[in-house]
């Protein structure tokens, strides 16, 4: 499947990403989710090595190490944790907020359709391999 846009049409499709995404309240709150999430490991590997701290050395290097592995769900906790950082810190920042709304729900329902049609494909497929479960049904 190949997407065949202009540049025009580029840059109107990421325009509203781009604004949402260099706005300083969220990068703000992005920033406060990763250190929570990730950047406190990094800094107990430079605060364990230069004070000698061996514990807080490896604990930081295990979870560094573990954010690495390729399949880490630790996105799928920064940005939610960015998000509701963001909701609570700047509750008047109305435009990026609406924006979030709008890319979540359409993204639910994307994967609410996404399911249901593997869900149909599934049961259509059950139903030619049994033939005599739907006439069981009946």
């Amino acid at each position: 499947m190949k997407l065949k846009l202009t540049k025009a049409e580029l840059k109107e499709k990421l325009r509203p990403w781009v604004r949402a995404l260099t706005n300083p309240h969220l990068l703000l709150s992005l920033g406060i989710a990763w250190f929570l999430t990730n950047g406190w490991a990094y800094c107990a590997i430079g605060l364990g090595a230069f004070l000698e701290i061996g514990w807080l050395l490896k604990a930081g290097s295990v979870w560094a190490a573990m954010l690495w592995v390729p399949g880490t769900p630790e996105k799928l906790v920064t940005f939610p944790l960015a998000i509701f950082i963001l909701r609570r810190l700047f509750p008047d920042d109305t435009r990026t907020l609406a924006m979030l709304d709008r890319k979540w729900k359409a993204a639910k329902e994307k994967t609410k359709q996404q399911y249901r049609k593997l869900r149909d494909k599934l049961r259509s497929r059950r139903d030619k391999e049994l033939p005599e479960h739907r006439d069981e049904e009946k």
